[in-house]
């Protein structure tokens, strides 16, 4: 109890309010989030194993399936020649003792081949499909080459048992036959019969077809199995066919076949191998008389409980996230008034005599905010009457002396210089007065965002002739400009610009200076207006891109590094785009050498629209 108090009293001394609410938001969302986390996997994890458990059964079920399905098919092709009087009556012209056979006419080992090969047609898992005359001569779909034409079974251990079939079909482990030739031989897995005459039941050969034993991990590989699993094939005398042994490349078969037989294992149970528990399935088929067995991991069968642990951790873990966040912005609601009265006063104990607390609610902490408002209007107004009204002056003073410097003023000032001027008779400083005299005007006075084409290219003249003084004659400006096209709406500041670009990237440090070609048409409802210069040009590539950014409205650093400081274009094609929107643009033409020509299309408007 002494300790309890002792907790009790830390918190309530060191930790604040918004803490305490935090700590308790946690607690009442954390506990119940947490328990239901845990059924729910345990839930989920019981049920994914025991589909995983069924899954594999099935699949093993499905696997020998398909094996009885292919193994009667081989089944038929080994009676298709108990059919055929031709295959019959070639057998029986070799019926000999084997190993006496020597060679058989050219007309009866191509007729054999036809036969044989047919039966092949198509069918990659099959090696090759061979009949057998009693004497040991070889009939083959294989090349003559592949094959030897006389073969004595009495060489091969494995052919004893076709031997003793009686004429029923069986089915040969993997061996390697003796009637392949060349140096490197090749395990195969064969079904075989003795063929006899139907009539009299006299055997008269024997028919072998060679199976590969890719054909089992292909049947495999369509049932989609699990690649952490082992899978055997074995026959009714528990030999094995077939492996297909797990990603660690381990065969299970000797651990589970002690001195060629099986242990005593159920058809489904776990089993424990050098160490590792697995899932034993086995299926057998009465007609084949094969077993398929399969081993899987049971960290395998549990991978899906252990991604959906891995997902419930991080779902739990962002949901306590998302919580803590909640349970914050709570707290924070909940003592943000307090919190920042409390930064107010603290900047009132700095100096900071202006601050008020705009938002309150209509609780406590909302009559504490109104009276720490009335506090501070109080000290506000005291705080103006001695200091501020001084400032106040002051600030007028310094207006007062501003507004004196006006643009009227600079206007006198220009008209004074240009009198002067006059009676000094100094034509050219006259003219280069009047000229900014009337820049100044225009670009101060004219607010509006559209004007006269006339007064634009007014602004362009005047701007001109103090180049023209400038550059002292070496600069030529030829207007070609439509009459019904001078009352059309431009923004403002459009054309200058141009001129502008065209005189300091142009004709700039041309010896013989240059010539500059304004113009302005009507086509239909556009007004195109151009402005060219026989300067130094650009290249095609150089046009090409600088067309590129402008189209796709470049930021400054990008078109610096393109064009120099050609920031007006830009700026003009930027506004021709919020202005116009479609309807307006600018592009650029030229070559090195004869100069740029820049084309503006915009939309017609006059003063009416």
């Amino acid at each position: 109890m002494e300790m309890m108090d002792k907790v009790q009293g830390y918190f309530g001394k060191s930790v604040n309010l918004r803490t305490k609410l935090l700590l308790l938001f946690l607690a009442l969302t954390l506990l119940p989030l947490s328990l239901q986390s845990v059924m729910n996997y345990k839930h989920f994890s019981q049920t994914m194993d025991r589909k995983t458990e069924q899954f594999t059964i099935d699949m093993v079920r499905q696997m020998n399936a398909n094996l009885n399905r292919l193994l009667k098919d081989f089944e038929r092709l080994s009676l298709l020649p108990l059919y055929d009087q031709m295959v019959l009556g070639i057998l029986g012209k070799y019926n000999a003792p084997m190993g006496s056979g020597t060679w058989a006419r050219s007309d009866d080992y191509l007729k054999m081949k036809l036969y044989t090969s047919g039966q092949a047609y198509d069918r990659p898992e099959i090696r090759g499909i061979h009949l057998i005359s009693n004497s040991g001569i070889l009939f083959s779909n294989l090349d003559s080459l592949a094959v030897k034409p006389v073969w004595d079974s009495r060489q091969d251990d494995w052919f004893a048992e076709l031997d003793n079939s009686e004429g029923a079909w069986c089915l040969l482990p993997p061996h390697e036959p003796g009637y392949y030739t060349g140096g490197q031989q090749e395990s195969y897995i064969s079904v075989g019969r003795v063929l006899r005459d139907p009539g009299t039941l006299q055997r008269l050969g024997y028919i072998l077809i060679d199976i590969r034993l890719e054909v089992f991990g292909e049947l495999l590989s369509n049932l989609n199995y699990e690649q952490d699993a082992s899978l055997m094939i074995v026959d009714s005398k528990q030999r094995l066919l077939f492996e297909r042994t797990s990603t660690g490349g381990l065969s299970a078969y000797d651990q589970l076949f002690i001195h060629g037989q099986l242990q005593g294992y159920l058809g489904n149970q776990k089993v424990v191998l050098d160490g590792r528990p697995y899932l034993y399935v086995q299926h057998h088929s009465s007609y084949s008389g094969l077993s398929v067995i399969s081993l899987t991991p049971i960290a395998v069968i549990q991978k899906e409980s252990g991604e959906m642990l891995t997902f419930t951790i991080g779902f739990a873990l962002l949901c306590m996230a998302a919580v803590a966040i909640l349970a914050a912005l709570l707290s924070y609601r909940i003592t943000r008034p307090l919190i920042r009265l409390k930064h107010h006063m603290i900047r009132v104990e700095q100096g900071d005599f202006s601050q008020r607390v705009s938002h309150f609610s209509s609780d406590e902490f909302g009559q504490i905010s109104r009276g720490f408002n009335r506090m501070m209007e109080e000290i506000h107004r005291l705080f103006n009457e001695v200091f501020l009204l001084g400032i106040q002056e002051r600030e007028a003073e310094l207006s007062a002396l501003q507004s004196q410097m006006n643009p009227h003023f600079i206007y006198n000032t220009l008209e004074s210089i240009n009198m002067m001027a006059v009676r000094k008779k100094h034509a050219e400083v006259s003219d280069m007065v009047t000229a900014l005299g009337k820049l100044l005007r225009y670009t101060i006075d004219k607010v509006d965002r559209m004007v006269p084409l006339g007064e634009e290219l007014a602004l362009v003249q005047s701007y001109v002739r103090i180049q023209q003084v400038r550059y002292d004659g070496r600069l030529e400006v030829i207007y070609d400009i439509e009459e019904a096209v001078t009352d059309g709406l431009i923004p403002k500041l459009m054309l200058q610009p141009l001129v502008e670009n065209a005189i300091y990237h142009g004709i700039e440090g041309q010896e013989d200076g240059g010539t500059i070609w304004i113009s302005a048409l009507r086509f239909d409802q556009e007004l195109l207006i151009s402005v060219r210069d026989n300067g130094k040009g650009m290249g095609q590539t150089e046009i090409d891109e600088l067309n590129e950014y402008l189209s796709k409205q470049p930021s400054t650093q990008a078109l610096r590094s393109h064009a120099g400081d050609r920031l007006g274009l830009n700026n003009i094609a930027q506004r021709l785009r919020l202005i116009y929107g479609e309807g307006g643009s600018l592009s650029i033409d030229g070559s090195p050498g004869q100069g740029l020509v820049i084309t503006i299309s915009i939309q017609l408007l006059t003063e009416g629209e």
